[in-house]
């Protein structure tokens, strides 16, 4: 989890204050600073806060209330992120939550400097790819044409079979530019295990019956599992 305690970005978690470059506050609820099954290669990974597409299931349902968590400046927040993308040699970020288009305005302004610095993006999201299209707000538009990938449509946990992030009967890939390939998406890594003192996060796609598996063996021996 991403702690009072964690000095990741420096941050300390406290409301960045505004400044003349923004009009709005981007509302974050995790950040790893380097992941390899929430996207192509070596990535960060930015979850907002708030979704309310609500679908049943849904893996980061601690997210999906509109409740303010970590609010950012989001151009401030975005230097942050060059920053350690550049340190931890990441080729892009990927955004999540939470769903990122419900804070597009925001997204917006966060996503234009991470472009602007040559990386890669790509987006989870329980809308499908047509409704994002068809949309007549500015922003879901504006931010659609800003991504590489997205991945896109509802959790439907009526689908019971193993899942990736690229290979999901629920999911769409659309490759919206050509900088990240369908040629790389194949035999990639789908999960991930981060320690950080005695807190244990998984990332990724665990099945339900070994992420309860794992669940219980961490609450038997008084550890904290976190599932992203």
């Amino acid at each position: 989890m991403w702690q009072q305690t964690n000095p990741l970005l420096n941050l300390r978690l406290v409301k960045i204050k505004m400044d003349n470059k923004s009009t709005v506050l981007l509302n974050i609820a995790d950040v790893y600073p380097v992941s390899y099954s929430n996207g192509p290669g070596r990535r960060s990974v930015i979850w907002v806060q708030g979704c309310t597409l609500k679908c049943p299931g849904c893996f980061n349902q601690a997210f999906q209330p509109h409740i303010s968590q970590y609010l950012v400046d989001p151009q401030n927040f975005a230097l942050k992120i060059t920053d350690l993308c550049q340190e931890h040699n990441c080729e892009g970020i990927t955004l999540t939550g939470g769903e990122p288009f419900q804070q597009s305005q925001a997204v917006v302004q966060f996503v234009e400097i991470i472009r602007e610095n040559d990386f890669n993006i790509v987006c989870f999201s329980g809308y499908t790819y047509p409704k994002l299209v068809e949309s007549t707000h500015e922003d879901i538009r504006t931010l659609l044409g800003m991504i590489d990938l997205l991945i896109a449509g509802p959790f439907d946990i009526s689908n019971q079979c193993y899942r990736t992030w690229f290979h999901d009967p629920d999911k769409e890939l659309v490759y919206i530019t050509d900088r990240i390939s369908s040629e790389r998406i194949n035999n990639l890594q789908d999960l991930e295990f981060i320690v950080e003192g005695s807190d244990i996060s998984v990332t990724g796609f665990p099945e339900q019956k070994d992420y309860k598996i794992l669940k219980d063996l961490f609450e038997k021996n008084q550890l904290e599992i976190n599932l992203r």
